[in-house]
């Protein structure tokens, strides 16, 4: 077990935005406690607790908002910088492996936030009933129709050929495929979308986030 000072600390609920991280350490074979730490701050589904309102948590992030990770002197928010540093300490094929992958990686963590998550997440919880679920789904169809062709003849967003799995196919299945499937979302139009949904979320280090009605057979 490596020295708690030299543990990534990773401050936030599985059921929340803090699952990228979660499932990019468990990619790595990494396990909590072992090998990094959690704190739970609660979240959106569960409701917080009393660390996301402390001064500690505040002085590591001003905002309040989660996943925060720590890891000796680095500070960072937003999961797309968590994950990309993660894996930038780590190495390996889930980084990116030239300067253009490594762009390429941040667009499609960009994407996911910017584009798709803002249309699938209040799927998630409701919001508008049924006709903002008609709403968010409309938005939802050009995107998809953007990622379906990205993935035409690819199993994973970056690499040659049939592509390899990386944070980019993290940061986006967190979102098109976690959520997508926490609403029973159809995507029998994207058949590419579809395949690279199942393909993701069969993983064996992702697993359905506690309080997430998400399941590797749904």
């Amino acid at each position: 077990m490596p020295p708690a000072s030299e543990k990534i600390v990773i401050y936030g609920h599985q059921a929340s935005r803090a699952s990228r991280p979660y499932w990019l350490l468990r990619e790595y074979g990494m396990e909590i406690g072992a090998d990094f730490l959690e704190v739970d701050t609660g979240g959106p589904v569960t409701g917080f607790n009393e660390v996301r309102d402390s001064e500690e948590f505040l002085r590591l992030n001003p905002y309040r908002l989660i996943p925060v990770m720590v890891h000796g002197d680095v500070v960072l928010y937003e999961s797309q910088a968590i994950c990309q540093y993660i894996a930038e300490l780590l190495g390996g094929p889930m980084s990116g492996q030239t300067p253009g992958e490594k762009a390429r990686i941040n667009m499609y963590g960009l994407n996911s936030i910017s584009n798709f998550e803002p249309n699938f997440l209040p799927m998630v919880f409701g919001r508008g009933g049924e006709e903002g679920r008609a709403e968010y789904a409309a938005n939802l169809r050009p995107l998809l129709d953007g990622l379906n062709t990205e993935l035409d003849g690819r199993e994973y967003l970056i690499g040659d050929g049939a592509g390899r799995f990386t944070v980019a196919d993290i940061m986006m299945a967190s979102v098109v495929g976690q959520y997508g499937r926490a609403v029973k979302f159809d995507f029998e139009p994207w058949p590419n979308v579809g395949a690279w949904v199942q393909l993701t979320t069969r993983r064996p280090a992702f697993y359905p986030p506690r309080g997430m009605k998400v399941r590797p057979d749904a």
